[in-house]
């Protein structure tokens, strides 16, 4: 036997055996026919011979006997359910499936959509579709029996998508703010240090509306062993921003304003690949990763940026309850019009998570980013530490966490016109969030989120000095 058969008889050992009902044969009391009489049986009599085929291994007389009874009802579960599991004892994997979708179509129970879904998502591992397979068992969730087999059927998803070299996540949110632009609390222009007064237009100042976003991405495994895989990566991020009248009025007040929502409007394509490899053993466990990736965006609808990233990532198991992750990257974005000169950046990461005795885990997160140009309001130097706190256990139906942070952004040569800020530009942001999954409430392993996020930034120059209040719903898969 090839490698490849083995692997997916394996593969297809990891899903929940089907729950076969097969009634018992109806006795009668008529005496036995000569041979070629023809005898006749109830539809539950059929079944129950169907049944028992399987049983034995006659393909051929249950999917005669399945075709029979779609004849008697084309949409009878049970016959699809037959005629599925009669081909896939011949070895017709593809048809085998279309027939369990048909016996899932047409279920009339809970336990007969369970059942003919945990066949389509083993006839579907079959024949190395694992991505489909994910599907099915998700859809198996919906009509589980009973409450108890849900893990079991999480630990198979997992252990199909791990098989899967399609690697696929969307996020979508959707988030009511009083600050949609990042503009300013005030409407005036005051620099510290500088004895002149000036007006910000509205489009400067803070913009209250809702942001959708929908982030797609995508990771496909090139090569993979059990020390390391390499992947090809593919990410689609869109923005759109809706104000609300009130904003629009102030976006639009001063003269020659033409402000709409498509103005605020981003979106991002990249492509990259990626390379990681396990090291150690133990409590030294961890990886090395190094990923590439270059990109393009556009903002308002028009072009506006290419870029180029390379970053080395570090994970290491420092103990049962301790992780450390440490980060390098390196990027440059070069401007599609205007005169704005490329941005060259340098950044660090550190993080440092401790599972507690009870469950719960706390992390603490450091960043450094450097960034220059020969545009002179480019070049700058971000400092930020943030604090994550993640509960195990729900407080009533929800699962919460908490972030809380502070930044520092410095920007040593910057000028507002033919003004320079005395001793540069400072920004100084303090920040948090509480983000709540509602796990009780999920679909097919999918369950609502809801993040309630605030920022304040002071600066030395009052553009800068910006507040926001908002509020972000979501969507999250839970395995």
């Amino acid at each position: 036997m090839s490698t490849e058969p083995r692997r997916r008889h394996r593969a297809a050992a990891l899903i929940l055996s089907l729950l076969l009902a097969a009634p018992a044969l109806a006795q009668t009391s008529q005496p036995a026919q000569p041979p070629g009489a023809e005898v006749t049986l109830s539809l539950d009599q059929a079944r129950g011979v169907a049944a028992a085929a399987l049983q034995r291994g006659d393909a051929g007389l249950a999917l005669q006997i399945g075709q029979g009874l779609l004849q008697a009802d084309a949409q009878d579960p049970l016959a699809h359910f037959i005629i599925a599991q009669a081909l896939r004892q011949q070895g017709r994997t593809r048809e085998a499936r279309q027939a369990a979708a048909l016996a899932y179509r047409f279920a009339k129970t809970d336990i007969q959509k369970f059942e003919a879904a945990q066949l389509a998502a083993r006839l579907s591992v079959d024949a190395g579709q694992f991505t489909r397979a994910q599907l099915w068992l998700r859809r198996s969730l919906l009509h589980a029996p009973d409450p108890a087999m849900r893990p079991r059927i999480e630990q198979d998803f997992r252990q199909v998508r791990a098989m899967d070299p399609l690697e696929f996540r969307l996020r979508l949110s959707l988030a009511p703010s009083s600050n949609v632009n990042n503009g300013s609390d005030s409407p005036y222009a005051l620099i510290d240090g500088v004895p002149v007064i000036g007006l910000l237009d509205g489009l400067s100042q803070a913009l209250s509306g809702v942001t959708g976003t929908a982030d797609l991405s995508l990771g496909y495994r090139l090569q993979g062993t059990e020390a390391g895989e390499t992947q090809a990566l593919f990410r689609a991020y869109g923005s759109r921003v809706w104000l609300d009248d009130s904003a629009r009025d102030l976006a639009n007040s001063f003269p020659g304003a033409d402000v709409s929502n498509d103005d605020f409007s981003f979106a991002l394509l990249e492509a990259g690949l990626r390379h990681a490899q396990r090291t150690g053993a133990g409590a030294g466990t961890g990886f090395v990763a190094i990923e590439g990736a270059a990109g393009r965006s556009w903002y308002g609808g028009d072009p506006y940026q290419r870029y180029l990233r390379l970053g080395l990532t570090r994970g290491l198991k420092l103990s049962e309850a301790t992780t450390l992750s440490l980060g390098i990257e390196a990027e440059r974005r070069s401007f599609e019009e205007g005169v704005n000169q490329p941005i060259e950046t340098l950044g660090l990461q550190a993080s440092l998570g401790y599972r507690i005795s009870n469950g719960d885990r706390i992390s603490l997160s450091l960043a450094w980013r450097d960034s220059d140009s020969d545009t002179r309001n480019a070049v700058s130097t971000r400092r930020t530490a943030f604090l994550r706190y993640d509960m195990a256990r729900p407080v009533g139906p929800a699962r919460l966490s908490f972030t809380l942070g502070a930044g520092e952004t410095l920007y040593p040569d910057y000028a507002v016109g033919f003004i320079a800020v005395p001793g540069g530009r400072q920004d100084d942001a303090v920040f948090g969030s509480v983000d709540i999954l509602f796990q009780d409430l999920d679909y097919a392993g999918f369950a609502p989120t809801l993040t309630l996020r605030a920022q304040k930034t002071r600066s030395n120059f009052s553009r800068f000095d910006a507040s926001e209040l908002a509020v972000s719903f979501g969507i999250r898969s839970l395995f």
